[in-house]
C-alpha cells in the first residue's frame, strides 16, 4: 500500500468534515454522567460579538478543577476555564460543538453535544421589534435591560422596543428602559399573587399584586396578557417576552423537596407560557435558563441566619433547575418557545462584586473577596444581555 507523506495526511485531516464521530470516537449519544454535564440545544451567537461556555457552569461539582474539558468545535478556542468564540464577519451559520468530561486516568466521565448558532450582525437591520423581560431582582436591577438598549443603538441592529411597567429605581419608567422585574419575585408570584397594589413592588408588600393578574366582574383575578398589552404596549402582542426567574425559587430548598418543588413551580412557569400565547401565537418566548450563583461561599456570608442557604446547597438546586427547564421547554423552537442560556455564559470568578478587606484581624494584608453570590456585578449583567441579544438575532435571523 503506497505511504501518505505525514504533510499530506495533515491536510487530509485539516480538512476532513467536523463532526462529532470524528471526536468522540465514534460514540456520539449525549450522556451526563456522575458530574451531571449538560448542555442546551443551541447557544447563540452574534459575529463580532464574544460567546462563551463556562466549564464550571456545565456540570455539578465542588471543584470542577479536578476535571479536565475538551471542548471540539470548528470554531472557538478552548481556555482554561472556558470555551470561547468571537465570530468572525463570514461565520453566520450553525456549528456543531461537543465537550467531553474526564477523570485522571482520562477515561471520559461524561459527554454532552449542541449547535452554535451564529446569527449575522446585520440581522433584522432597521426592524422594529418590542421585548418585555420579565424576572426578578437581576431583572429590575435595570442593568441587563439597559446593554440590551445599547447593543441594539449602534450598527445594523433592529429596533428594540422594551415594553413594561417599572424601570431603574424601582419607579415608573420615564425612558425607554422598561421591565417588570421584582425584587424577590418567583413564577408562582407572577402566575397567582393578587392584590390591589399591583406592580408596586417588592412580593411581601402589602397589597402588591402580579402585572398581569386583572380582577374580573366576578371579583376573581385572572392572567389577562391582552388587557396588559392594552396597558403598555399599544394593544398589541409583543415580539419577544423573556422569562428570566428561578433564583427566588429554587433558593432555599433542599435535596429532599426540591423535585416536588420544582414540579409546582413548572406549572406556573406553564401558566406564564399559555397567558401570552393565548394573546401571541407569534410571540417568540425565552425561558431563560437560570444563571449559577457566584464561585465562592464568600458570597453567601449574608445568606446564612434566617435565609439559611449555603452556595454549594443553592448551586445544586440550580443546577437541578436548569436540568428540568431543558426537559420540559427543549426542542420547543417549532412553538416558539427557546431556551436561552443564560447560565452558560455568566463568569461565576469574575462578574459578580467584590471587596477588599484584611484576610483575618491579626494581618493588615487585604485581599479582594466576593461579597453578594447571587447578584451579578455590572459586567455579569452585560454578559447575560450578550445573550439574550444573541438569542434575539438568531430568531430574526431564522
Amino acid at each position: 500500500m503506497q505511504r501518505v507523506s505525514p504533510t499530506l495526511l495533515a491536510l487530509i485531516l485539516f480538512a476532513a468534515p467536523v463532526g462529532f464521530t470524528e471526536y468522540a470516537g465514534g460514540q456520539s449519544p449525549d450522556y451526563p454522567g456522575k458530574v451531571r454535564l449538560m448542555l442546551p440545544k443551541y447557544i447563540y451567537a452574534v459575529q463580532g460579538l464574544e460567546t462563551n461556555i463556562y466549564f464550571d457552569n456545565v456540570i455539578l461539582t465542588i471543584n470542577s478543577a479536578n476535571y479536565a474539558f475538551d471542548a471540539k468545535c470548528a470554531k472557538g478556542m478552548q481556555l482554561a476555564e472556558r470555551w470561547t468564540y468571537t465570530p468572525a464577519t463570514d461565520d453566520a451559520g450553525d456549528y456543531p460543538i461537543l465537550i467531553n468530561v474526564r477523570d485522571e486516568t482520562n477515561a471520559v466521565l461524561a459527554r454532552a453535544q449542541s449547535t452554535v448558532r451564529v446569527a449575522a450582525a446585520s440581522a433584522g437591520s432597521g426592524t422594529r421589534i418590542s421585548l418585555l423581560a420579565v424576572g426578578d431582582s437581576l431583572t429590575q436591577a435595570s442593568v441587563y435591560t439597559q446593554h440590551l438598549l445599547d447593543l441594539c443603538s449602534t450598527g445594523d441592529n433592529p429596533r428594540l422596543v422594551l415594553i413594561g411597567s417599572r424601570g431603574p429605581g424601582d419607579k415608573p419608567p420615564v425612558g425607554e428602559n422598561r421591565h417588570e422585574g421584582y425584587s424577590g419575585w418567583t413564577a408562582e408570584a407572577f402566575a397567582t399573587l393578587s392584590g390591589p397594589e399591583s406592580r408596586s413592588g417588592y412580593f411581601k408588600r402589602p397589597g402588591t399584586g402580579s402585572p398581569f393578574l386583572y380582577t374580573e366582574e366576578d371579583g376573581r383575578s385572572k392572567l389577562d396578557f391582552a388587557r396588559y398589552c392594552r396597558d403598555f404596549n399599544g394593544a398589541k402582542p409583543p415580539d419577544f417576552v423573556t422569562f428570566c426567574l428561578g433564583t427566588n425559587d429554587v433558593f432555599r430548598v433542599t435535596d429532599d423537596d426540591i423535585e416536588e418543588l420544582i414540579d409546582r413551580i413548572l406549572l406556573h412557569y406553564d401558566a406564564l407560557i399559555g397567558m401570552v400565547r393565548a394573546f401571541g401565537q407569534n410571540t417568540r418566548i425565552g425561558i431563560c435558563l437560570t444563571v449559577p450563583p457566584a464561585s465562592s461561599q464568600d458570597g453567601f456570608r449574608n445568606y446564612r441566619g434566617q435565609a439559611g442557604q449555603t452556595r454549594w446547597q443553592d448551586r445544586r438546586n440550580q443546577h437541578r433547575f436548569v436540568e428540568r427547564l431543558i426537559a420540559r421547554y427543549g426542542n420547543r423552537e417549532d412553538e416558539n418557545t427557546y431556551l436561552v442560556p443564560l447560565y452558560l455564559t455568566l463568569d461565576g470568578v469574575h462578574s459578580f462584586p467584590k471587596r477588599n478587606s484584611v484576610w483575618h484581624a491579626r494581618t493588615a494584608e487585604e485581599g479582594s473577596r466576593i461579597f453578594d453570590g447571587v447578584h451579578p456585578s455590572p459586567e455579569g449583567y452585560r454578559q447575560m444581555a450578550d445573550t439574550i441579544y444573541s438569542w434575539v438575532k438568531s430568531c430574526l435571523a431564522h
